[in-house]
């Protein structure tokens, strides 16, 4: 997701030139403090202009193009396929994928990972109550009482 971050350092630069640019709001007026030497006070001061330099978030038109030219993968030359092996080779490939899917519809074949199984608690409430029971009341750092 590099567009949430590019979008979120441009939040952060146009935040800090806004903060940079800001002056402090004076607490009182001019005419409200006595004793006050009385300066004339300087027009609004103008600023410069912000330019955003960080890259915009892409489009669904670009994140879709650069999918595209990611997962695109042309096919072979007759060279290219000649210097892998050849005829030779590919045959050797297909007869290797054609064992494999034939191997998986053996009975007993499991997939390579299998998915949990959670075991039953090694003790019943009744026979946890005993342990429980039996055990010295000193209390362990960290345990809860049943």
């Amino acid at each position: 997701m590099p567009w949430v971050r590019a979008s979120t350092q441009a939040i952060a630069i146009a935040l800090l030139a806004v903060l940079a640019c800001s002056q402090p709001a004076p607490a009182q007026t001019r005419g409200t403090s006595p004793g006050r030497d009385d300066r004339p006070q300087d027009d609004a001061a103008t600023l410069d202009t912000l330019h955003v330099t960080a890259q915009r978030p892409p489009t669904a038109q670009q994140q879709f193009r650069e999918h595209l030219q990611r997962n695109w993968h042309p096919p072979r030359s007759a060279e290219q396929f000649g210097l892998d092996g050849g005829v030779p080779a590919w045959l050797g490939q297909q007869m290797i994928r054609g064992m494999t899917a034939a191997a998986r519809t053996l009975p007993g074949w499991k997939q390579p990972v299998q998915p949990a199984i959670a075991r039953p608690p090694p003790l019943d409430d009744a026979q946890m109550d005993r342990s429980q029971a039996l055990q010295p009341a000193s209390p362990v750092p960290g345990a809860q009482p049943r």
